[in-house]
């Protein structure tokens, strides 16, 4: 069962270019255009190969993957950022741990310093890190102010002290051959490099994603997995059909996708929920459905929006009926309820296997969810959850070994300083 039948090199792109549109109403098509004006600077460079075009026009795209905090994405955006050490780091390891990009990382991690203080950066690395920036900065800056000239004069300014000196030449170079920021009126129009990826390839991009979604909270690290994992456990042993099951299990992996345009404070709100509040946590599944609909298969988004939908009608978020219905709907449904009660939360702590189990027979004797599948569920939840325990564990470590190097690269750059922030 591969990534490459569900999320593959014609679909990857335009994936994580429609998810990185939700962190925040003012990032949207950020990542896009910041690597569309790399992508060109290195057509016109010459110099790099069409492998690394494709690798660097990822990095590009990607490079604010670290982001999710309203304060830090509020002096992102202004014009002069000078507080954005969390989102580097942050990016640079989930680039790292998860992506094939983990040789360019660094790139990411210096950002937005200037290239007087990149002296013991790779000069390879160093370069890099300045194409992205200064696209990030010309975007901003674009943004603020979209006038070519002041954006020309601005750049000039800061030749040798904040940008190298002949990257802002090959910037100049580029807009002479290229009418970027007319090319970035049309955001569907935006170039990139033909992408060919390994199945391999595809499923750590996916993998990226959804633990930058997970990892926001420390509640939710493994939500998603051991959701997935859950699920595929759950379907077979029910006896379903070997394509039933990898529906199921692609459906649970891309079911909480849309969180990622939900506040993490909302997510991490420890209690119960405004009205408000809760109006705008149900949206993650509407967000799900318009990042996933036209890229994957409507049988996969049909399931994986429907996993808060109960068999009586009072789910959401289109109170469908045990009649509408299928069995990988509810699979996946019941699923996501057993991690979610499995796992702690803000409001609450783990529950025992014997409290998850009386409280999906209770749902399941109102008629919320399938009787039968509770029951599969009630007869092999020790063999089930034993796997899926062994399938997170990877990910816990891996979470454990990221904070805490977070931590580490933090306290390094900003009591030390150092590197400092352009």
């Amino acid at each position: 069962m591969h990534t490459a039948a569900v999320i593959n090199s014609s679909n990857i792109t335009e994936l994580i270019q429609r998810t990185l549109n939700y962190v925040d109403p003012r990032l949207v098509h950020h990542g896009s255009r910041v690597a569309h004006l790399v992508y060109r600077m290195m057509e016109v460079d010459g110099g790099f190969s069409a492998e690394e075009q494709q690798d660097i026009y990822f990095l590009a795209l990607l490079h604010d993957i670290g982001a999710y905090k309203t304060e830090e994405i509020n002096e992102m955006v202004s014009f002069e950022a000078h507080d954005i050490w969390e989102h580097s780091i942050y990016g640079y390891l989930f680039l790292s741990y998860f992506s094939p990009l983990s040789r360019y990382a660094e790139a990411i991690l210096f950002h937005h310093v200037a290239a007087n203080a990149l002296g013991q950066l790779d000069p390879h690395i160093a370069r890099i890190s300045q194409f992205i920036n200064l696209a990030d900065r010309v975007d901003i800056f674009w943004v603020h102010k979209p006038d070519a000239d002041a954006v020309k004069q601005y750049l000039r300014k800061h030749m040798g002290d904040r940008f190298q000196c002949d990257v802002v030449e090959l910037f100049f170079h580029t807009l002479q051959k290229y009418d970027l920021l007319e090319e970035w009126q049309h955001p569907q129009q935006i170039a990139q490099p033909p992408i060919t990826l390994s199945a391999k390839g595809c499923s750590q991009y996916l993998d990226m994603l959804i633990f930058a979604i997970d990892f926001r909270s420390t509640h939710t690290v493994t939500h998603t997995i051991m959701t997935s994992q859950l699920s595929k456990g759950l379907a077979k042993a029910l006896g379903l059909g070997e394509e039933q099951i990898h529906d199921i299990y692609y459906s649970a992996l891309l079911h909480d996708l849309g969180k990622i345009g939900i506040p993490v404070e909302i997510l991490e709100y420890p209690g119960k929920l405004s009205n408000q509040a809760w109006n705008i946590m149900q949206t993650h599944v509407q967000i799900t459905e318009d990042i996933l609909k036209g890229l994957v298969h409507p049988r996969i988004v049909q399931t994986a929006i429907r996993h808060h939908e109960k068999l009586d009608g009072s789910g959401y978020p289109n109170a469908l009926k045990e009649s509408d219905l299928c069995i990988e709907d509810q699979v996946v449904a019941i699923a996501d309820m057993t991690s979610a009660l499995l796992g702690s939360r803000s409001y609450k702590a783990a529950y025992s296997k014997e409290k998850t189990i009386e409280i999906l027979t209770k749902q399941a004797e109102d008629g919320k969810i399938s009787p039968q599948i509770t029951e599969v569920l009630q007869c092999q939840f020790d063999e089930i959850v034993a796997e899926v325990k062994e399938k997170c564990l990877p990910v816990l470590t891996q979470y454990s070994g990221m904070r805490k190097e977070y931590d580490e690269k933090l306290a390094m750059f900003m009591n030390q300083k150092i590197y400092q922030p352009a």
